[in-house]
């Protein structure tokens, strides 16, 4: 018996799978959740069995014409279409009209649109009349960050599919497909999320530990010491490594309200025991609190106007002094 090679979404997939068995596949399906979940991914081992030549107890059976085919990314009976620039144009869905129309000597067509509420609306209402009357062998599949940015009349004619995160050993056992074979506890499952291409980001980022030795560092000095100064330099000298330094500030706070509330069960930076309780043991529910919302004073104040130096040294600075990040006037 085929299944749906896809680790994790097992709801979804045995839903999925039941409808196709049964004969009641939908017209049409649409994926939703974070970026990095997997929606492209699942939508293609859904399009897969869809074009799949033998019986539905079987597919994906990766053996058949369509499989193969499928897999060398040749099946004329499978169209992808992404964004052009930063919308789905109303071309790009005409051409897929043009295409339906045609029957296929045999099997389906399937059709997959990624990102779909960036379909201007245009091209939504545009979809929408074979959304209406679509041709019995016809599937088209889409992903969409926001669900409910589809016009309500493409929202009242798919089959939603909301992806879910997956456990942390869903998300070993997707590290390990792709080769990198983590222990449970390991660093990047915990700040994955739950989302697969965070974790994989993770396991590739070789300066993701250094940052994190850094601020735990830094966490525990007291102003007097090199570790602010360290902290200050490496960050001013990469860039990139800033939105991980307050991931990871975000969570030893968090982790320590845990520790302070005695629930000790699921920290995050659990390997960094001993230092959280004694960071802990410094702080209050309340003063961790009022951190993190300052930490996510400055992710806002960056994404409008503050320049990487100032947010550099309100978040490795300022704290010592007592300045409320959240109130910082340029």
């Amino acid at each position: 018996m085929g299944s749906i090679g896809f680790i994790g979404q097992k709801e979804i997939v045995e839903r999925f799978t039941e409808q196709f068995r049964s004969g009641m596949a939908s017209h049409a399906y649409v994926l939703s959740g974070p970026p990095g979940i997997g929606k492209k991914t699942l939508a293609r081992e859904m399009a897969k069995t869809l074009i799949c030549l033998e019986g539905p107890d079987s597919a994906p059976c990766g053996k058949c014409r369509g499989c193969k085919s499928f897999d060398a990314g040749l099946n004329t009976n499978f169209t992808e279409i992404v964004p052009e620039t930063r919308s789905v144009l109303i071309d790009q869905i005409r051409a897929i009209l043009d295409d339906i129309s045609v029957r296929p000597a045999r099997g389906r067509k399937v059709y997959l649109i990624q990102e779909a509420d960036r379909m201007t609306p245009q091209a939504q209402n545009c979809l929408l009349k074979t959304l209406e009357e679509p041709p019995p062998y016809a599937v088209i599949i889409m992903t969409a960050g926001n669900f409910e940015s589809l016009l309500i009349t493409i929202r009242s004619r798919v089959v939603h599919f909301k992806l879910s995160r997956y456990s942390d050993e869903e998300i070993r056992m997707i590290l390990k497909r792709h080769g990198k074979d983590l222990p449970a506890g390991d660093p990047a499952i915990a700040f994955s999320e739950g989302i697969p291409a965070k974790a994989l980001a993770l396991v590739d980022n070789k300066d993701f530990g250094r940052t994190r030795e850094l601020v735990f560092s830094y966490l525990l000095s007291d102003g007097r010491d090199l570790a602010d100064f360290e902290l200050n330099e490496y960050l001013s000298e990469n860039r990139d490594a800033l939105p991980d330094c307050l991931d990871i500030l975000e969570s030893a706070y968090r982790d320590a309200m845990l520790v302070l509330c005695g629930k000790t069960g699921s920290l995050i930076n659990s390997d960094k025991f001993d230092k959280l309780m004694e960071y802990a043991k410094k702080n209050s529910i309340q003063g961790l609190i009022k951190k993190i919302e300052e930490l996510n004073g400055v992710r806002s104040k960056l994404k409008r106007y503050m320049n990487h130096q100032l947010a550099v040294d309100l978040v490795t600075l300022a704290p010592h002094k007592g300045t409320n990040l959240t109130e910082v006037h340029l």
